[in-house]
């Protein structure tokens, strides 16, 4: 029985309270938990039954197991299903503690009247302590659990009452007296809905708490609990004088939820001018002293948007700035924008609510009723303060979106936003949002093709990461847009220091791909994937300039900046031909082949089936080709494999597409015969072959298939054929080909082979005498030595 009685009362009163707004409020516990500590008394029961102490600490834990129940039951949603066998458990617990401990002190008592001697004071005290909770028990089950069974609901509600009545006749100390009358009359004002005499009884019983001093711990909720009952009885007036003084500022939100409740009941219920403006005040005086605190406020805006019969004649006609905040919020919560954000305005015209104005201008925006803003924002620009410069970004940034929005073609709404930028700049040049204006500043100047002038504003801009990064990207156009004019063959512009534009440019490209990182990680949303994708262009961007000038190219810069760059920048996709080949052109030069060979296969295996891939992949493998010849010819027997490697890697993309039935061989004699030389200057000699016979097979005259064949027959000493073979080659191929000269060359190397020395200098001699140029200097050289060591040594 000594229980702290606020929380038995705090409680009771949310359990009470049947606002949906507190419903939430309520701590809520799991039904499983309270279910595992009824089990565990459960078998404590009996040793509790004989042994006192026992059954001080079990009554003690199945009082706290109802204080649990009672929370469950203001959690919100009530799980009635789970509930309700626990509450039968509980109960029967309860109440077979209260009954075996109330027999115990009857036959104490009943031993001392026969003379006997006996202490009836403790059983009494257990069963008093057994009783209390079980009152309450069956309260909080009739307001929750059976409030939908009104014979159930009255029933328990009696019980509870003539429990807390024993209760109150067996105890002499008051405050314990006042607690179980305060139990009873919550009874007593719950059974007034089914017989209104019983309300009579819940006022007697609350006054006489009352009557004991409003130092007492039960008076608050006494108090609350007439005027709840009056509320109840329709006496709204009565009810209203109540009320806690000072609005109910120290109560919890279901109390001042019910207040409000309370006020609006008693001025709607009377017709007294004066009355209904006194009530007026105390709702208007109560909900400002919650205005600033979050739970408060959510409080007022719901009481004012369900109590008043028509909230705008409540509150809309005052000249209190608070009346017209509050209207405002009631009615944007009713999704009624347009008179709310009329309220707004008002509001923040007085001065007091500042960020009304920001609502407002919120709503009329989406209302396209620029007018409105526009003067709303001139008010708090003239202001001063952060404020005003919100609004000078605001008035900047409406004029600027509007004209995007209509294709950038109004010059009103253009001269309108780079006068607004320009004054802001002017005015704050390091304000928060000069960045963002001098960005937009720079670009209409590099729109305007003013190069030199917009690099030099997106210079000056800083601050902001994303801003700042997007400017440096900016500049460099800017100065790569100068270079490109200054070398124009039409160029009729003043002569300029291309070098120095061009560092800049480079440097500013620098600089941006440092700061994308940074500024990818501070930007959020659409605007973070912008920055990555700017960051993807400059990294482009720099890599052109750097090819522009292919004396200078850093190829270890250029691989370092574009590798990976197709998975990391698929936007880029229209570059990505030029990226690949930038990179695998820096990676060839590096002599970083596995590399390249890696670039060129994943290319390959991308662009597999798709036809339109093939010019650029033959251009890379002519590349390849051009390069392993050159170095071949200088005696470099590592970079000519190498680059037969990757010309082999590209044109297996063509041998596929012809295996696909894609592409028909006949389409492709000559690119498969360099596939085949590829493949046989790596080893590949099988395949080779392979690729050369089917060439054949489609154009038999091909004078590059022939000569493939050729040297493969040639190699295994296939004399007959490789003769056969290169004759063919002579008879087919131009004058002008080296393969020309290659044929007649090694048919004189056959014939030496064959025994036929003269036949071979005959071959030799006539051919120089009629080609003395024998087609390039590499052959000439070969041919020179090999004529000398067959023909004319032998003559000496």
């Amino acid at each position: 029985m000594n229980r702290i009685f606020s929380h038995r009362l705090m409680v009771m009163l949310t359990a009470f309270l049947t606002l949906a707004f507190t419903a939430g409020l309520a701590c809520a516990q799991s039904s499983g938990q309270l279910e595992s500590e009824l089990a565990s008394l459960s078998g404590q029961m009996s040793s509790a039954e004989a042994n006192a102490s026992t059954a001080d600490q079990v009554i003690a834990r199945l009082d706290n197991a109802e204080g649990t129940f009672a929370k469950l039951t203001s959690s919100g949603k009530v799980d009635k299903g789970a509930l309700i066998p626990l509450y039968r458990q509980l109960e029967s617990m309860l109440d077979r503690m209260n009954t075996v401990y109330s027999k115990k002190k009857d036959d104490c008592i009943a031993q001392i009247d026969n003379g006997g001697q006996c202490d009836y004071d403790q059983p009494e005290q257990l069963a008093l302590k057994a009783a209390y909770p079980l009152a309450w028990l069956r309260f909080t089950a009739a307001t929750t659990l059976f409030d939908d069974n009104a014979e159930q609901s009255k029933k328990l509600l009696n019980e509870a009452i003539d429990g807390f009545t024993a209760s109150t006749l067996a105890m002499p100390d008051p405050n314990l007296i006042r607690e179980n009358t305060l139990g009873r009359a919550y009874c007593e004002r719950e059974l007034g809905k089914f017989d209104h005499a019983e309300y009579d009884h819940a006022i007697a019983d609350f006054k006489k708490i009352m009557d004991d001093g409003s130092g007492t711990q039960q008076y608050a909720a006494s108090r609350e609990g007439l005027s709840t009952t009056y509320a109840k009885m329709g006496k709204a007036d009565e009810a209203a004088k109540m009320l806690p003084v000072g609005g109910g500022a120290q109560t919890g939100s279901g109390q001042f939820m019910l207040q409000l409740q309370t006020l609006f009941s008693a001025e709607r219920a009377t017709s007294d001018p004066a009355k209904k403006a006194a009530y007026h005040k105390q709702i208007v005086d109560a909900m400002k002293s919650k205005e600033n605190d979050k739970e408060g406020w959510a409080v007022d805006v719901s009481a004012a948007s369900r109590f008043p019969t028509n909230v705008v004649e409540e509150f809309g006609n005052s000249s209190d700035p608070f009346e017209k905040w509050l209207l405002a919020a009631v009615l944007l919560s009713r999704k009624d924008e347009a008179n709310a954000a009329k309220y707004y305005a008002e509001a923040g015209a007085s001065g007091k609510y500042p960020k009304a104005y920001k609502f407002a201008i919120d709503i009329y925006l989406r209302e396209k009723r620029y007018d409105q803003v526009e003067a709303m924002l001139s008010k708090i620009a003239s202001g001063g303060g952060g404020d005003a410069q919100w609004a000078a970004y605001v008035k900047f940034s409406l004029a600027h979106s509007r004209w995007e929005q209509g294709g950038s073609k109004d010059t009103a709404l253009e001269d309108q936003w780079v006068k607004d930028a320009q004054d802001y700049v002017q005015k704050d040049p390091n304000g928060e949002h000069a960045a963002e204006m001098r960005v937009q500043l720079a670009d209409r100047l590099q729109r305007q093709n003013k190069y030199v002038e917009a690099a030099q504003l997106y210079s000056q801009v800083k601050g902001d990461p994303e801003f700042t990064f997007t400017a440096k990207f900016k500049a460099a156009e800017c100065y790569y847009a100068e270079l490109q004019g200054a070398s124009a063959k039409d160029n009729k512009g003043p002569k300029i220091d291309t070098e120095s534009v061009r560092k800049l440019a480079l440097e500013n490209l620098n600089e941006a791909i440092k700061m994308g990182p940074a500024a990818e990680s501070t930007a959020s949303g659409p605007r973070k994937k912008a920055v990555h994708e700017i960051r993807g262009e400059a990294i482009y961007t720099l890599a052109r300039i750097l090819e522009d000038d292919p004396e200078k190219v850093d190829y270890a810069q250029v691989a370092t900046l574009l590798a990976g760059y197709e998975s990391q920048y698929p936007s880029m996709n229209a570059k990505f031909q030029d990226v690949a080949e930038w990179r695998i052109a820096a990676l060839d030069h590096l002599g970083r082949y596995d590399e390249v060979n890696s670039d060129v296969a994943a290319i390959v295996e991308r662009s597999k089936g798709n036809i339109a891939k093939g010019d650029f992949i033959k251009e890379l493998g002519i590349d390849f080709w051009k390069t392993a010849q050159e170095a071949k010819a200088s005696n470099n027997q590592t970079a000519y494999k190498k680059n037969a490697m990757l010309t082999a890697t590209a044109y297996k993309f063509f041998a596929d597409m012809v295996a696909s039935g894609k592409i028909p061989v006949k389409n492709l004699t000559g690119t498969l015969s360099i596939y085949g030389q590829a493949l046989q200057a790596t080893d590949h000699e099988g395949e080779a072959e392979k690729v050369y016979q089917e060439v054949v097979k489609a154009d038999p005259a091909s004078p590059d298939a022939n000569a493939g064949l050729a040297r493969i027959a040639q190699a295994k000493k296939n004399w007959k054929d490789a003769v056969t073979l290169w004759t063919t080659v002579e008879s087919t191929a131009a004058e002008s080909d080296i393969l020309w000269y290659e044929a007649k060359y090694n048919i004189a190397v056959i014939y030496n082979e064959q025994g036929n020395t003269q036949g071979a200098c005959s071959k030799l001699a006539q051919t120089r005498a009629e080609h003395p140029t024998l087609g390039s200097p590499e052959m000439k050289t070969q041919w020179d030595v090999t004529q000398r060591k067959l023909c004319l040594d032998r003559q000496h």
